[in-house]
């Protein structure tokens, strides 16, 4: 851990941070814009092993859990400094797998005031490739590999393009705490911990294969440390080649166990995780067949850190998802921008009076509006269901886990029954708030169900604690009678989520 960086940040619009909380360590990055240019200012590692206090039950240890919230008390002083919009905060693996990861979380709030984003694996992918891709010549076509405390990332990218990507539940202190028991070092060990990483790898191996690149990089820190080992004697760095990987296992086979490695170029809080990431990277070398990998010092951090600057610079990765979802399953532009407007206008009509914050709930109604017939291709009359499911298994590159759960129960809950959300966990959404939105997204929806109308006519929207009053012209009403039937029904479904809607 290192001395945490003394900087003035009072003007701090022009200042971005990210907060990389992983499995093994949390990395902590400050940045500064200037001249449209972006200058990294600080890196920071905590060793937090939060991997380490995973149970096979997936439970959150006591211990763990007060690591993890002593590292965000340390990094908490200069985060003070930094507006919340300027600082994204991500969690992979051990988050993500926790059944009470909720609980770390709720404690976390209370000392670390920023929200923490629990990513997929494929959104952790995606942002150690574009981390890698910024430090890298954007002409070739590379494989990106991380291995981290709980799960492993592989990419194929060129420049911003990314193949194929994927995210294995296999990582260096998992490894470690399955196939090294008692921190003991044996053949065995060694044996068991490949075999299970070939075996795991071997599911993507023919997919990864057919797409084929041109070079190979590893990031984070167990490749770092494998790197800095096998060029502790050499003048000039080379790439790490397996020969020189089996030359190391057998050097760690000399030892008993963890503690008593000593090698030239590692450090004294990598010996836990030595051996099993080094039987990782055997097996992606012989999975993959790759015959050299270099290192690269950017990864998840950084990545979230340039995500961070295109926003500035009105590059929107959510926008950019949203329209290739748009483009895949050729959803209806024109009915899109009816409903899109009608929403808009009435969650600004009722955000004061129910309390929802422009931000995130204008955005997560807007992105469900443009999803809301995503599976109108599949079947017309069951699109929402099918809707659900596409958005629940499809990648949603710059979306967090709670953003894809409540976009995909948004879609599937805006026609015919309402699943009422009392299964899913939230932490940074509010249920109440999310059924607020529904009711906005059913009714945009409903009086643009009759795709033939060009415009509505006024109205007013009013809100008061579980009440909603729709007043619609008079004249409207009676050409409209089939609608009038709907808002009827409608009246019955919003009534299962503790709103009372009056139309008049």
């Amino acid at each position: 851990m290192g001395t945490m960086l003394a900087t003035d940040l009072t003007s701090n619009e022009q200042y971005i941070s990210a907060l990389d909380i992983g499995s093994n360590s949390f990395h902590f990055v400050l940045a500064r814009i200037h001249n449209e240019n972006l200058q990294i200012l600080h890196s920071e590692k905590y060793q937090v092993k939060l991997a380490d206090g995973l149970s096979d039950d997936y439970i959150l240890s006591e211990e763990a859990i007060e690591r993890g919230l002593q590292a965000l008390k340390n990094i908490a002083p200069i985060a003070a400094k930094i507006t919340k919009e300027n600082f994204r905060v991500v969690a992979t693996y051990t988050l993500r797998r926790a059944k009470n990861a909720n609980e770390f979380l709720t404690r976390a709030s209370a000392i670390f005031p920023y929200d923490i984003e629990v990513i997929s694996g494929h959104e952790e992918a995606r942002l150690v490739f574009q981390g890698a891709s910024h430090y890298l010549p954007a002409g070739e076509k590379r494989l990106v590999i991380d291995i981290g405390g709980g799960s492993t990332e592989l990419i194929i990218g060129k420049g911003s393009h990314i193949y194929a990507l994927d995210s294995i539940n296999i990582g260096c202190i998992s490894t470690a705490n399955k196939f090294f028991p008692n921190q003991q070092i044996s053949k065995k060990a060694f044996s068991k911990a490949m075999l299970n990483a070939r075996t795991v790898l071997g599911a993507i191996k023919g997919r990864f294969l057919k797409v084929d690149w041109q070079t190979v990089t590893g990031t984070s820190g167990t490749i770092k440390s494998i790197y800095q080992i096998i060029n502790a004697d050499q003048d000039l760095t080379k790439p790490i080649r397996l020969l020189q990987l089996l030359e190391l296992k057998e050097k760690l086979l000399r030892f008993s166990s963890f503690d008593e490695i000593e090698l030239a170029g590692l450090k004294e809080n990598r010996q836990g995780v030595l051996c099993s990431g080094l039987s990782i990277l055997i097996a992606v070398f012989e999975t993959f067949e790759i015959s050299t990998l270099e290192y690269c010092d950017y990864a998840l951090r950084e990545g979230v850190i340039f995500e961070a600057f295109a926003r500035h610079l009105n590059s929107d990765i959510h926008q950019r998802t949203m329209s290739s979802l748009i483009t895949r399953f050729n959803i209806d532009l024109e009915q899109n921008k009816r409903v899109s407007a009608l929403a808009a206008v009435m969650f600004d009509s009722i955000s004061h009076d129910w309390k929802l914050a422009e931000k995130p709930y204008k955005d997560i109604l807007m992105w469900a509006i443009q999803l809301h017939e995503i599976g109108f291709g599949i079947n017309s009359s069951g699109f929402h269901k099918h809707g659900k499911y596409i958005i629940e298994n499809s990648d949603l590159p710059g979306f967090n886990q709670e953003q894809t759960q409540a976009i995909a129960w948004l879609v599937g809950s805006q026609r015919s029954k309402i699943e009422i959300p009392d299964n899913y966990e939230w932490y940074l959404l509010k249920t109440k708030r999310l059924t607020k939105i529904l009711a906005i997204l059913r009714l945009s929806c409903l009086l643009y169900k009759q795709r033939q109308l060009s415009h509505i006519p006024p109205f007013t929207l009013k809100a008061n604690l579980r009440e909603l009053s729709l007043t619609l012209d008079p004249d409207w009403q009676l050409k409209h009678l089939i609608v009038l039937n709907d808002l009827a029904k409608e009246q019955t479904a919003l009534s299962h989520l503790n709103i009372i809607l009056n139309v008049n």
